[in-house]
């Protein structure tokens, strides 16, 4: 388990982000962000953030869950907003879901997405409302702050690891 996966975690957003990059990089997952442009590094510095303040990993199961955090505790219609306006540039991000997608099949992707939203998505959207609306594009401010207390601040109630446990679908999606 995570440093940053625990309630009340210690370290600052920024460690945490570091922690959840470099668990990346021990699992032989892609890091995203190293080749692109200085605004898609911004958007996937938001999102890794996520992961952290959500006390997420990467498995295409946490990902899912982590949209139900997105949607139901964010302020999800700014976002989606901003992304059809094109207002944020995902062109690497783009390119890595749909060989994602791709390698695990769109049969399966769509079996996992239902089966995360019949079983973790019903908890999550209890405390999501709960929360205060979580924004997505973060301060600098917020980068050294403790996640403890950015979860306190927001009311977030993050999944435990029992809450969050399930089979989990394997993919490769290594460093290329």
């Amino acid at each position: 388990m995570l440093i940053f996966q625990t309630q009340f975690c210690d370290l600052t957003l920024e460690e945490g982000i570091k922690e959840y990059r470099s668990y990346l990089k021990k699992n032989n997952r892609y890091l995203l962000g190293e080749n692109c442009s200085e605004e898609e590094r911004f958007n996937i510095l938001c999102h890794d953030a996520t992961h952290v303040i959500f006390g997420l990993d990467t498995s295409l199961e946490e990902e899912a869950m982590l949209d139900c955090w997105l949607f139901f505790g964010g302020d999800s219609f700014k976002l989606i907003k901003n992304y059809f306006k094109g207002s944020f540039e995902l062109k690497e991000t783009n390119e890595k879901v749909y060989a994602l997608v791709k390698e695990v099949g769109y049969l399966r992707m769509t079996y996992l997405y239902i089966k995360v939203i019949l079983l973790k998505w019903p908890k999550i959207i209890f405390r999501a409302i709960k929360m205060k609306k979580w924004t997505y594009f973060l301060s600098e401010e917020l980068l050294h702050k403790k996640i403890s207390d950015i979860r306190d601040d927001f009311k977030i109630k993050i999944l435990s690891s029992e809450e969050r446990k399930m089979k989990k679908v394997s993919w490769r999606r290594a460093i290329s």
